[in-house]
C-alpha cells in the first residue's frame, strides 16, 4: 500500500484539516485547476422526481480517446468548487479522465433550485444523478468518488450500484462519514473550530434558502441557534419525517450491514488521527470481499497534504487506484 508520509512540520491533525479547505491553499489549488475550471460545462439534471441538482462537466482534451468519467463528489457545506474536489478532478482530468463535480441539493449557492431543504438521507436524487451521469457521459471506465459526507454518499451509491443497474465501475471514498451521531459528538466535543465552521456555513445556507422560498418561517429562530445540537434538533424535527435526531442519524449511517450489497470494487481511504471520524469503526464496516480499506497514521480530515505546496497526496493516490 502507498504510505502518506507528510513533510516536516505538517503531521498535525487540525493543521492538516484546517489546509484542507482554507488558507492559502485557496489561491494555490484555483491556479493548479486551471485547466478543470477552464474547460467547465454548466449541467442541471433533472431526476425522475423533479429533484434538480447543479454540477460541472470537464471533458479530457487527450488526442486518445477518453479513460472515462469520474464522478467527484463534496463534503457536508461544500460545493464542487471544494479545494479537495479541484485538486482530485485536475488530477484525473489530466490523466484523461472527463470530470463531473456534482453539488447535492442546496449546495454551491443552488438553494433557488428546489423547494425542500437538504439532508443527508436523500440517497435517491444522488443515486438517480449517478445514474443520468454515467448514461449520458460515462465511458469505458466510470468512477465514483467523496470525500466525508460525499463519502457516505458514494460508499451508498456503490451499494446500490448493480440493483440500480448504475453504471459505475469502481467507487472512492475519502474519509467517509461513517456514524453520525458519532461525528456530531466529535464536533460538539472535540476542537472547537470545527464545529464553528460548520454552524456558520449551514445557517449561511440556511438564510440562503429563505431568500428564494418564501413558505419558509424558521429565520427568527435560525437567529437563536447556536450549536449543531441547536440546529440538528430544530430542523431533523421540523423538517423531516424523522421522530428524532438519533433515527435520522441511524438512516444513514454505514456500520452494521449496512453495505452487505457491494459488488463493484470500492476503496475506502482514512487517516488514524482523523479529528471527526474514529478509525475503529472501519472494523464495524460489513466485511464485503469488494471492499479494501486503506487506513493511514496521518492525514486529518479529508487532507493528505504532503508538502508546503500544499498539494494533496490523495489526488495522487486516487489517480493510481483508478489505473490498477
Amino acid at each position: 500500500m502507498n504510505i502518506f508520509k507528510p513533510t516536516k512540520g505538517l503531521s498535525n491533525k487540525h493543521l492538516q484539516s484546517i489546509f484542507c479547505s482554507t488558507g492559502p491553499r485557496k489561491l494555490l489549488e484555483k491556479r493548479r485547476a486551471g485547466e478543470l475550471l477552464a474547460s467547465t460545462e454548466q449541467h442541471i439534471i433533472t431526476t425522475p422526481q423533479g429533484v434538480k441538482l447543479l454540477g460541472y462537466l470537464s471533458k479530457s482534451t487527450r488526442l486518445t480517446a477518453s479513460k472515462g468519467l469520474a464522478i467527484i463528489l463534496h463534503g457536508w457545506e461544500g460545493s464542487a468548487d471544494s479545494l479537495y474536489v479541484l485538486s482530485c478532478g485536475q488530477k484525473l482530468l489530466a490523466d484523461g479522465f472527463d470530470v463531473f463535480r456534482l453539488n447535492f441539493r442546496d449546495h454551491g449557492d443552488t438553494q433557488s433550485l428546489n423547494k425542500d431543504l437538504f439532508n443527508s438521507t436523500r440517497l435517491e436524487e444522488v443515486v438517480e444523478s449517478v445514474k443520468y451521469l454515467c448514461r449520458h457521459f460515462g465511458g469505458q471506465h466510470n468512477l465514483l468518488c467523496g470525500f466525508s459526507l460525499g463519502g457516505n454518499f458514494c460508499l451508498r451509491v456503490a451499494n446500490l450500484a448493480k440493483l440500480e443497474q448504475i453504471g459505475l465501475d469502481q467507487a472512492i471514498a475519502i474519509c467517509p462519514l461513517l456514524d453520525p451521531t458519532t461525528t456530531m459528538d466529535k464536533l460538539n466535543a472535540g476542537f472547537p473550530v470545527y464545529e464553528r465552521y460548520f454552524v456558520k456555513k449551514w445557517k449561511r445556507s440556511l438564510y440562503k434558502k429563505l431568500d428564494h422560498h418564501q413558505h419558509f418561517d424558521y429565520r427568527e429562530q435560525l437567529n437563536k441557534l447556536s450549536t449543531l445540537d441547536e440546529m440538528n434538533e430544530f430542523f431533523v424535527l421540523g423538517y423531516t419525517d424523522f421522530k428524532s435526531t438519533k433515527d435520522y442519524f441511524d438512516a444513514y449511517s454505514l456500520l452494521g450491514d449496512h453495505l452487505q450489497q457491494l459488488a463493484i470494487p470500492t476503496t475506502i481511504i482514512a487517516a488514524s488521527d482523523d479529528p471527526m471520524i474514529p478509525a475503529k469503526q472501519l472494523q464495524e464496516l460489513y466485511p464485503s470481499q469488494w471492499l479494501n480499506i486503506e487506513l493511514q497514521a496521518k492525514g486529518g480530515h479529508c487532507a493528505f497534504i504532503k508538502n508546503w505546496k500544499l498539494e494533496s497526496w490523495v489526488s495522487d493516490r486516487i489517480v493510481q487506484l483508478v489505473n490498477g
